[in-house]
């Protein structure tokens, strides 16, 4: 993307216009402005594809400027980081307000500034892939939205979201359906150690991720200004545009989102379950075939063991009859040293029968132990 991707920073500090223009002029191309008014006007005959705003600006503050973007169609949705030497809650929550994704403390590290670039520009990328889905999404949500009251909305949410297989799907589900109630929102879904926060902005806003964390500590239902919060444990939707100017949708709105995100909570437990349980049977299969290698490796000692026996009972006995030709023993004595060794003989026999038994055996543990693998 690199020079063809324009970035607008507005500050006072000459120094800081300074700083960002070396650190950033190799990966794209700069335009700064020392106030929101001189950027305002540029933007009359040039678009960006990324703001860096300062937040304190004599005249128009940052906050301002912000809303400003937020409100121009051709803006929208052009990424806003705010640049603040300031940095609690408060300060984040008016930055999301004001429509920005994400935000950066002074003074700030080339690397983290390089960083906060590559995020804007890949949001960049994949809005651009994304324009047309969410302009069908909307297409279809609004059509949707004329022929279906509230809780069959609902309803076909409830009975889509047995079929979500995935925190993505599920996600992205609930994503839909307060488009489809014409709400602007954020979904966080927390499934096993994975996190995803997703709005129609894109996903895993650094402002957006912020301010979700924030509020997921407030309570089970959450409310202040416009916005009103869904927590459980897998999941948090975050409405910011509740219609207060009518207060009975208003409460259907948040009964219905409220039933939603405990039916989200619910299939995430299952899919947690699921997966766990999936992880369970892996194991167990190895497990299984781990044994089944060890008993067909025991299978083959065995079998080179009766081999190796039968072979010494055999060298033993031709042995013994050389041994008679050579030693010039007498009948009687020959006779007691063929029983003797007739008799371990036997023994050893008897013993390599039994370790036939045997191998007879570790056979049919491992076909027993694959039958159970293939279950």
């Amino acid at each position: 993307m690199s020079q063809s991707f324009t970035v607008f920073v507005v500050d006072d500090d000459p120094l800081v216009l300074e700083v960002i223009n070396t650190i950033l002029q190799a990966d794209c191309r700069i335009r700064t402005f020392a106030c929101a008014e001189d950027c305002l006007a540029q933007l009359a005959v040039e678009k960006p594809d990324y703001f860096l705003l300062d937040i304190n600006l004599p005249g128009i503050d940052g906050y301002a400027l912000c809303r400003r973007i937020k409100d121009d169609a051709a803006l929208r949705r052009t990424p806003v980081t705010f640049v603040s030497s300031h940095d609690t809650i408060d300060d984040r929550l008016r930055a999301y307000d004001a429509g920005g994704e994400d935000f950066i403390v002074k003074p700030f590290a080339p690397e983290e500034l390089l960083r906060k670039l590559k995020v804007a520009q890949n949001m960049v990328l994949n809005q651009r892939s994304l324009a047309v889905q969410l302009k069908d999404a909307e297409l279809l949500s609004s059509l949707a939205l004329a022929n279906m009251d509230e809780t069959g909305i609902l309803l076909q949410f409830m009975s889509r979201l047995i079929a979500m297989d995935n925190a993505a799907k599920v996600a992205n589900g609930a994503l839909e359906l307060m488009q489809r109630f014409k709400l602007n929102g954020v979904v966080q879904i927390r499934l096993g150690s994975a996190t995803q926060t997703i709005s129609a902005a894109g996903k895993n806003l650094p402002l957006e991720v912020s301010v979700i964390e924030h509020v997921r500590q407030q309570g089970r239902i959450f409310e202040f200004s416009r916005r009103s919060v869904h927590n459980f444990e897998r999941v948090t939707l975050m409405v910011n545009d509740l219609p207060l100017s009518d207060p009975d949708f208003c409460g259907r709105l948040r009964d219905h989102l409220s039933l939603a995100a405990q039916a989200i909570d619910s299939r995430l437990q299952t899919l947690q379950a699921e997966a766990t349980k999936r992880l369970a049977q892996a194991k167990i299969q190895s497990a299984l075939k781990n044994i089944g290698d060890a008993v067909m490796e025991l299978h083959a000692a065995q079998l080179n063991n009766s081999i190796a026996g039968e072979k010494l009972i055999q060298d033993l006995r031709e042995s013994l009859l050389d041994a008679f030709c050579r030693l010039g023993l007498t009948d009687a004595q020959e006779k007691l040293l063929q029983d003797v060794v007739g008799g371990f003989a036997t023994e050893m026999v008897a013993v390599l029968d039994r370790g036939h038994e045997t191998q007879r055996a570790l056979l049919r543990l491992n076909d027993q132990l694959a039958q159970l693998r293939s279950h």
